[in-house]
């Protein structure tokens, strides 16, 4: 019977555990507008990509972009014929304008 409880608890705890690495707050949501430096204008289809990640997106029509990463993380923002940007997911705020340079 004390076995059987002692692996209960140990399972309870392993799963609060588990919960607990699902923090919303080691994560945050980065959003933004790319912006071509000589034109001023918005860039639609820029892809931002959390580094080391599958974990994407793509600017819209308006040049707006938004997706969750971690706080530790670094975000990639690239296009081709664009000089490709790494920027940390902490400097990110919503909203955060991002221009790139063209080549």
């Amino acid at each position: 019977m004390k076995r059987i409880l002692a692996i209960l608890l140990f399972s309870v705890l392993f799963v609060i555990s588990l919960s607990a690495n699902n923090d919303p707050s080691t994560s945050r949501m980065v959003s933004g507008k790319i912006v071509d430096k000589q034109t001023g204008e918005t860039l639609a289809g820029v892809k931002v990509q959390i580094k080391g990640t599958n974990t994407f997106c793509y600017s819209d029509m308006d040049g707006a972009f938004s997706l969750s990463a971690p706080t530790s993380s670094e975000v990639i923002i690239d296009m081709v014929g664009y000089e490709s940007t790494t920027v940390k997911a902490r400097e990110l705020s919503l909203g955060s304008d991002i221009v790139l340079n063209p080549r």
